[in-house]
Parts: structure tokens; C-alpha cells; sequence
């Protein structure tokens, strides 16, 4: 299959972003989008590095569309990120994203292009993901399995879908009861980082995806092997600083193709559990977060 058009964005990093390029370029997108954040002003060397990142990608020498968003201030890593991925679905209505220390296996491409077919027209289908935490686990025995919300270390989606995201999660105040102690294990681990968004401790865009899936009782799929290698590690990261990390696995090229799909969107409980598992966090994570729920049910009663 075709691969779908794909969006990259990167920053000021050239050698993860050359990496991620060289899959690229062999899966051969034929409409290819690259969005790039402005150099710091308050970090020297910033802008011999960005300008470096974006040279990797001066040649592109297959046939292809390409479209080019590259910023001359920096706009941080939320906005970059949220603005890329608008600017995208301005020009197509589905597609992969792959930030620049996300490294695909060719397999992806397809993956993505096949089910973002199928599920056009499937509304509450509105995420598909690169990742899987636990791939050495049967967790189905199709080519993928659905779960409430995905991962973002490559992924794909519609435009129908990022259309219902609001970074300001206005409606919060009417869905909390939604996340709160008699809710799923996965909701209250979410909940409690939704809460954490609202009060403004950790205003981060994946969050606030994450908040769109489940206020939408949207599914992800997760492919029954993981596509997606991590190797972005190290001091000049943003989230990503320390050698080892929960969703970081070697990426697989073992899809068998044409795909074997599930008979229905139901999540798979195995999974779901993990997922619960990941979000709730370390003990000190759970304790941050729960601090920054009261202070966010206090600004409630307030108001």
C-alpha cells in the first residue's frame, strides 16, 4: 500500500532527525510534510543546530509533494507540536506524524495507511498508534487490538479526529465527575493528569489528546507488534533525559501483511490494565498529581 502523508516535526537535533529520515526516505511517501520550531534565543548554539536539523531534509529525491512550515522564533515544545499538526490537516484528511527521535520500521507505513483507510468513516476510531509497551505479550491474536487511548511516540490519525481537540479543555468542569474514584483505574490515573493540566502544573499537548479520546469515547488501536524505537535519549532532551524509559522497546519489521483485524472496537482488558499501570506512575508521580487534583477541585469550589 501507498504510504499516507506523513509529517514530521523536528527541532534542533541533526543526527536522531538524519535516523528518522533514512526510514523515510525508503518508505517513499508521496505527500510529505515538515514542520521545524525556531531556534531559542536564550540557548547559544541553537541556531547552527536547527539549521543543521532542517539541511537534513534540503533533498528530497523521490517523487513527492513537499511542504515546508519552518519557524523563525520559537514557539516551545507545546505549540510547535499543536500547530504542526493543525497545519497539517489543513492540507490532507489523514496521516502519520512522527516527531524526530521517532524511529519507524518500514511496516508502519503501511499499517498506518491500511487502517486509516478502513476506519475513515469510523468516527469513534481516532487514533492509531506506532507503540506498543508490551509487544512480547499476546494480547490478541489479530494484527492489532483497541484500547481507550494510544501512544504519541508515532502515531497516525484523521483530521475528523484532531478537529475535536481543544487545548484549553473548556468543557473540563462538566466531565470531571467523569475521572474522579468511582471511575475505570485508567480514567482516574488520567483524570488526575487531566486535573493537573487545568490547574497548570503540566500543560502538556499529549495530555489534553489523551483527555480528546476519552471525553469522545474514541478508540486506539494498538498493533500487536511495536513499530516505534525511541532514540531521542539523552541530556539534549526535553522529557527524555534518562537512559531507560516504560515504552521504550526495539522496533519490529515482522507484520504480516495483509492484516488480520478484530471483529469489533471493544478495548482489550490485558492492555487497558497497563495502560492504568503506566499513567498512574511512580509513587512520587501519584503523589504530585493528586496535589495538583485538589488544587484544581479547590479552584472548582471557588468559582
Amino acid at each position: 500500500m501507498t504510504p499516507p502523508p506523513v509529517l514530521l516535526i523536528i527541532f534542533n537535533r541533526p543526527d536522531v532527525s538524519q535516523r528518522m529520515f533514512d526510514v523515510v526516505k525508503r518508505a517513499r511517501p508521496a505527500r510529505l510534510f515538515i514542520a521545524a520550531d525556531g531556534p531559542r534565543l536564550d540557548r547559544p548554539g541553537d541556531d547552527s543546530l536547527c539549521a543543521r536539523t532542517r539541511a537534513v531534509f534540503a533533498h528530497i529525491d523521490w517523487p513527492c509533494d513537499v511542504q515546508r512550515l519552518y519557524r523563525d522564533e520559537n514557539l516551545g515544545l507545546t505549540d510547535a507540536v499543536v500547530s504542526a499538526i493543525t497545519w497539517f490537516f489543513d492540507h490532507v484528511e489523514a496521516g502519520m506524524i512522527l516527531e524526530d527521535d521517532c524511529l519507524p520500521s518500514l511496516d508502519f507505513f503501511g499499517f498506518s495507511g491500511e487502517l486509516l483507510e478502513r476506519y475513515a468513516d469510523t468516527p469513534q476510531v481516532m487514533h492509531i498508534s506506532g507503540l506498543n509497551m508490551a509487544p512480547d505479550r499476546p494480547f490478541s491474536p489479530h494484527s492489532y487490538f483497541f484500547a481507550e487511548v494510544g501512544h504519541i511516540w508515532g502515531w497516525a490519525t484523521w483530521r475528523r479526529a484532531w478537529r475535536l481537540y481543544d487545548f484549553s479543555m473548556a468543557d473540563w468542569p462538566a466531565f470531571r465527575h467523569e475521572f474522579g474514584f468511582t471511575a475505570s483505574p485508567l480514567r482516574r490515573a488520567l483524570g488526575r493528569k487531566f486535573a493537573s493540566v487545568r490547574a497548570g502544573r503540566k500543560a502538556t499537548w499529549s495530555r489534553v489528546w489523551y483527555y480528546t479520546l476519552l471525553r469522545h469515547q474514541g478508540r486506539a488501536i494498538i498493533p500487536s507488534l511495536n513499530f516505534i524505537e525511541n532514540v531521542g535519549f539523552g541530556p539534549d532532551a526535553t522529557h527524555t533525559r534518562k537512559d531507560w524509559h516504560p515504552l521504550r522497546r526495539q522496533a519490529s519489521s515482522a507484520m504480516t501483511f495483509p492484516l488480520s483485524h478484530p471483529p469489533d472496537l471493544t478495548p482489550n482488558r490485558a492492555y487497558t490494565s497497563l495502560l492504568a499501570k503506566y499513567h498512574y506512575g511512580s509513587y512520587a508521580r501519584r503523589a504530585s498529581e493528586l496535589l495538583w487534583t485538589a488544587v484544581d477541585s479547590v479552584r472548582r469550589t471557588s468559582h
